[in-house]
């Protein structure tokens, strides 16, 4: 439903209304925002009239926009032709806008109203009285007809609706001059009168067909409801104490839905509805200042033989209603003489020109139904000199004219009234206190009562047959969930049924056998049941506590009527439900009596279409056309939504446009890809879903009345929601590319792997073989060094003793250079011996306290003279006072004697030896041997210091050992030798070594020395 309000344009699903705005507008306002007309075209766009122009309204889209060829004035009357062209008033000007051209045209005509009839004639009204049709050829209006007379004042004589009601007869409303009728072929005019008097000041705003010949007429005076075959009208107005009035007398616009119910917007009340569905029910309640009934807790119902229905109320007393003609006539306590009583009436029959009635505690009066007077009252029911009671519960007359009278509470039981000498007789097969709520007389002629706690009793009048039934469990041959049997009928298939206060619905088989008990687990809205009547289609109707219960005697199945479905409340009343000679049922409630026909229930309705009216996405709604929204159209028309992975977390709302039970429309919902079983839903009509894997699913809603009198349709969402990128079929694409990627490499670097690992094999295998080689050499050369040092050493002595004995000059240089030759040949095989032994480390060190500064004097002093011999300047860089250290003296004589000879030896002009005292922070002292001799490529710096490694071996003589044994003997000092520069003109070794040892010796004793 659209509704249009001085609030904008309004959309109602039965449930919630949800304003429409225009975002294009900074308040959101649709022209001034006061909605004055609405139309829908043929392409289903509704054209908005404001009192600032005119707007579509695209609901797919739900965008407006506005007719900018229109003037931004008062709009009036906007109607859609059947060439989908647009018809509206501007003030009181007529204006045409066709859609296909876009053109909008000015008639030049000033009207007050206008509609189309089924034949495309355009009627108009105007301020003078006059309607007639619009001639487009001519551009002027044809058959015109003065509806109001010219005596009219001028100001009263405007038209303001005119309704086609036939073929040949026109509705005309008028301001202040009422209905009236134009018949086309005979130009009859006629004044439909709308209320009993002939005062004709209303003041007519609309007219709507409501089917069956009747018309709605929307006046400042209420509602007229026009019978055009009766030629009747019935007001509708507002009454402070009816809830099921009009809200607001000034009806403004009447219209009629698809299902048949009225709608009605007032000026202060809002929107009121009429349901046709629910109108089934009649409605019978107190109104004050009204004919009515009088009281609200109906509790008895019975009819005379003239048709009159006799209502016992708990709180007025009596009224008489007359269904033709809808009068009550009521009666009550007063406290005169022909008074019932007291208001609370218990019991009630009609009989002949008697009434009887059961006051509360006041025993039973009759009231002669012609004079409404009571003429005779029994403050006790019971036999002379007998127990008696004064509360009467039920009276019923059997089919023997037999008058039964069942009382409660003191001495109860059930009574004989013998009318003609007024007395009472108790009826002995029926139990002293047994409570007789309600008396029944089967088709054997066995009177059955209902009882407080011992189930139902029954007896034969005829042979004295009588027993009980009891309804509640056995246990211990006690009998225990005993409840109050209210009502008692037989079917037409001679089966007895009992309702109870708490027990649910039992029924006895017809040969009086076998229970059945129905309960809420079996689909009672509640065990406790009040009465029951049968119809014509094999339905019981029991009232409940919980609504009005229909139950199909074949199928079992209950269906549920309740305020929702238009009875005036869900509480009824005991012993109250009364079924005439046409089958029109009654029943009495704690709010006043319902009436209806069970036909009109039997006909089972097409449902109203179902609708998914909101989407929302983290708890917020989504609308088409706004940033990060899945919706390209309204939610209402669209059958596929799209969401990205982190929209996994909505929910869908769905409404049935069932506006006469909203209510109490039930909903199955299922959500295919996710839910194996359906959800059922009795109030609510949101379905939430959180956390959704991506995938694909398939939302499908269906409506169904409460009653089971119709299903809806199926409404179907497909649901698609996106994976994240990373488990997109591109990323699984990519990961298997990658993976293959990784495993390419894995396999090529494990191959490669197995190739560097037999590589170092082989690099291994060589390398050992390569040092078994040299240390074979080394095996070798040691073997020659020691084999070759003793003779060397044998023949030193001779050479010397030679030397100085020879004479001539000659032979002693040949012998001293002899001298010299075997003295370096010692030195080199005792350099090869040493070696070994630092190579197999069994070169021993003692580390004595030893003054650094005056070794390295003495060292430098001992290459002196070979350096003098090269032309290379000596120098030592030493401090002047002594340096000690523990050192091994022997061994650091050779580590210098190999540095300062390797100097001299490379150098070109000057070697230097220098010695940097111990460092304060880690206890260690340096000696630098430099020379400028030329520079060590970067590649060759490291091997130097290999053995048997030569640089420029073929320049100068040696053996390659040298620097190696020297490093060795620094690394045995727990020290490092390292050629710090390599540079032409900057060979620098640098020999680092600790001042103390772990194990040190001074001076001939010895202690060891624990370093911190």
């Amino acid at each position: 439903m659209w509704i249009g309000t001085r609030g904008g344009l309004d959309r109602f699903d039965g449930y919630t209304f949800k304003n429409c705005r225009d975002e294009k507008n900074k308040f959101g306002n649709v022209g001034n925002n006061r909605i004055t007309a609405i139309a829908e075209d043929h392409n289903g766009m509704l054209w908005v009239g404001t009192g600032k122009g005119v707007f579509m309204y695209d609901p797919y889209q739900e965008v407006f926009t506005a007719l900018d060829t229109a003037p931004q004035s008062y709009i009036d009357r906007l109607l859609i032709d059947h060439e989908n062209n647009l018809w509206f008033l501007v003030n009181t000007s007529l204006y045409k806008y066709d859609q296909a051209t876009k053109k909008l045209e000015d008639l030049k005509m000033q009207v007050t109203c206008i509609t189309i009839d089924s034949s495309r004639n355009v009627w108009i009204g105007n301020r003078d009285g006059v309607i007639g049709i619009y001639d487009p050829r001519s551009r002027s209006v044809i058959n015109r007809v003065r509806i109001i007379d010219q005596h009219v004042p001028a100001n009263l004589r405007s038209i303001s609706k005119i309704l086609p009601a036939g073929e040949n007869r026109v509705l005309i409303g008028c301001f202040q001059q009422g209905l009236k009728s134009y018949d086309m072929q005979t130009g009859e005019i006629h004044t439909i009168p709308l209320q009993k008097s002939h005062n004709t000041d209303i003041y007519v705003r609309d007219i709507t067909a409501a089917g069956n010949g009747e018309y709605w007429i929307a006046t400042e005076s209420g509602i007229y409801v026009y019978n055009a075959a009766t030629n009747t009208s019935v007001n509708l107005r507002k009454r402070a104490d009816d809830p099921y009035s009009i809200s607001d007398n000034a009806v403004y616009a009447v219209y009629r839905d698809n299902q048949g119910g009225m709608w009605a917007g007032t000026f202060f009340g809002g929107l009121n509805y009429y349901s046709k569905e629910n109108a089934r029910f009649k409605k019978y309640y107190p109104v004050a200042g009204t004919n009515s009934i009088t009281g609200y807790a109906v509790r008895e119902i019975c009819s005379d033989d003239k048709g009159n229905l006799w209502i016992g109320t708990e709180d007025a007393g009596i009224s008489k209603f007359d269904p033709e003609t809808g009068k009550f006539t009521n009666y009550t306590a007063g406290g005169k003489k022909g008074d019932i009583s007291y208001p609370n009436v218990h019991g009630l029959l009609a009989l002949g020109d008697q009434l009887f009635i059961g006051p509360y505690y006041k025993g039973m009066e009759i009231m002669d139904m012609r004079t409404g007077l009571v003429t005779e009252r029994f403050k006790l029911i019971g036999e002379k000199n007998g127990d008696a009671g004064d509360f009467v519960l039920s009276i019923y007359l059997t089919r023997d004219s037999t008058l039964l009278v069942g009382t409660g509470y003191h001495s109860s039981g059930l009574f004989t009234y013998d009318r003609q000498r007024k007395t009472f007789s108790r009826i002995r097969e029926i139990p002293y206190n047994s409570y007789v709520f309600d008396i029944y007389e089967d088709s054997e002629g066995n009177i059955w009562t209902g009882s407080v706690q011992l189930g139902a009793f029954y007896y034969n009048p005829r042979t004295g047959k009588h027993g009980n039934i009891r309804f509640g469990d056995s246990v211990n041959n006690t009998v225990i969930n005993e409840f109050p049997v209210y009502g008692i009928l037989e079917d037409s298939s001679r089966a007895m049924w009992f309702t109870t206060e708490g027990g649910g619905l039992i029924r006895l088989s017809p040969d009086r056998k076998t229970l059945k008990k129905f309960s809420t687990e079996n689909g009672l809205p509640t065990n406790i049941l009040f009465r029951m009547l049968a119809d014509d289609s094999g339905h019981l109707w029991i009232s409940s506590l919980k609504g009005l219960i229909c139950f199909d005697i074949r199928t079992e199945q209950f269906s549920t009527y309740t305020k929702s479905n238009g009875l005036i409340t869900d509480q009824f009343n005991f012993s109250s439900a009364y079924k005439d000679s046409h089958g029109k049922m009654y029943f009495g409630s704690v709010k006043g009596m319902i009436a209806f026909d069970p036909k009109d229930f039997e006909q089972t309705a097409s449902g109203p279409p179902t609708y998914i009216t909101g989407f929302q996405i983290n708890n917020k709604e989504v609308i088409p056309h706004v940033k990060n929204s899945p919706l390209d159209t309204s939610i209402l028309y669209t059958d596929t939504v799209v969401l990205v992975y982190d929209q996994n977390n909505f929910s869908i709302e769905f409404a049935a446009l069932n506006y006469s039970s909203p209510e109490v429309t039930q909903y199955e919902y299922l959500m295919q890809g996710l839910d194996k079983t359906r959800t059922y839903l009795s109030k609510n009509r949101k379905a939430y879903f959180t956390d959704l894997s991506a995938g694909d699913y398939t939302f499908t809603v269906r409506a169904r009345s409460n009653t089971g009198s119709w299903t809806g349709e199926e409404r179907r969402l497909f649901i698609r929601i996106l994976p994240p990128f990373w488990k997109t079929y591109t990323a699984y694409f990519v990961y298997l590319l990658v993976l293959m990627t990784i495993l390419f490499w894995a396999i090529r670097y494990y191959h490669r792997y197995l190739e560097h690992k037999n590589l170092n094999k082989q690099k291994l295998f060589e390398h050992e073989k390569e040092k078994e080689i040299y240390q074979a050499k080394i095996e070798f050369f040691t073997n020659i060094a020691h084999e070759i040092q003793t003779p060397i050493t044998l023949i030193l002595g001779p050479v010397e003793l030679m030397a100085k004995k020879a004479e001539e000059e000659e032979m002693k240089k040949s012998l001293l250079m002899v001298k010299r030759n075997a003295k370096r040949l010692a030195e080199l095989t005792s350099q090869l011996l040493d070696f070994r032994k630092t190579e197999i480390h069994q070169f021993g060190l003692n580390f004595v306290n030893t003054d650094i500064s005056r070794l390295l004097k003495e060292q430098i002093a001992a290459f002196r003279a070979e350096a003098e011999k090269s032309n290379i300047s000596l120098h030592a860089g030493l401090p002047e006072n002594s340096f000690i250290a523990f050192i091994d003296r022997e061994a650091l004589i050779k580590i210098c004697s190999n540095l300062i000879s390797n100097a001299i030896k490379y150098a070109a002009t000057t070697v230097s030896v220098a010695l940097v005292a111990e460092s304060a922070v880690d206890g260690q002292f340096t000696i630098r041997f430099s020379n400028d001799g030329k520079g060590i490529p970067p590649e060759f710096r490291e091997r130097i210091f290999e053995p048997f490694f030569r640089w420029r071996g073929k320049d100068k003589p040696g053996t390659g050992i040298g620097l190696s044994l020297a490093k060795s003997l620094a690394e045995l000092h727990n020290g490092s030798l390292k050629l710090v520069s390599g540079n032409t003109d900057m060979i620098v070794f640098e020999l680092i070594l600790p001042v103390h040892q772990k194990i040190e010796f001074k001076l001939g004793s010895w202690k060891k020395i624990k370093k911190a």
